[in-house]
């Protein structure tokens, strides 16, 4: 399950209010990319057990896995679907 078609701006407040609320950045694409936030990005935010992974694109903008509790969650907060 997962959450798609997140607009940039969206995703970028969604992890800025993880992150707040205490969910850590365990792997992040490299800073040093020379693509970063131009075509991709990506990040996997742990808290927990719990797992969220965050791919960005510049076509698709972000994408959302992990568990149904977590993407739930978001899901209700942030006013997003889950497919």
């Amino acid at each position: 399950m997962k959450i798609v078609d997140v607009e940039t701006e969206l995703g970028n407040r969604i992890i800025t209010s993880l992150k707040a609320d205490g969910w850590r950045v365990a792997k992040e694409y490299s800073l040093l990319a020379f693509d970063k936030g131009i075509d991709f990005d990506s990040y996997v935010l742990k808290k927990r057990d719990a797992v969220l992974e965050f791919e960005w694109t510049n076509w698709f903008e972000w994408e959302i896995t992990g568990d149904q509790e977590s993407l739930q969650y978001l899901a209700d907060k942030f006013q997003l679907t889950i497919h």
